[in-house]
């Protein structure tokens, strides 16, 4: 299976219509999660800093997470790179996504 995606073109709302061509198809061993998060950091164009996302609905489509349960995602200013989340931060994320 593996072997036939190689090549081909992958669509995806992250590449767009025009899609990216498959290059290198990694595998691993199939794990039973109990559950899922979703975590992220990236820069916010708002307020051109980098900003934490997390979301206890996980998965890989947190568009679609956004879009239609938005109360699932939290977003997190990181204000200061050098010293990265506060504490209260980090417990703050940590609550939301239930540990």
């Amino acid at each position: 299976l593996a072997g036939k995606m190689l090549q081909q073109q992958l669509v995806t709302k992250q590449t767009g219509a025009e899609g990216r061509p498959v290059d290198r198809v990694f595998l691993m061993e199939r794990l039973y999660m109990r559950r899922e998060l979703y975590l992220s950091l990236l820069m916010d164009r708002g307020t051109g800093g980098p900003v934490i996302v997390a979301s206890y609905k996980g998965g890989t489509s947190i568009e679609d997470v956004a879009e239609q349960t938005p109360e699932a995602i939290m977003k997190v200013p990181v204000a200061n790179m050098e010293a990265g989340p506060t504490d209260a931060q980090i417990d703050e994320l940590a609550h939301f996504l239930g540990f």
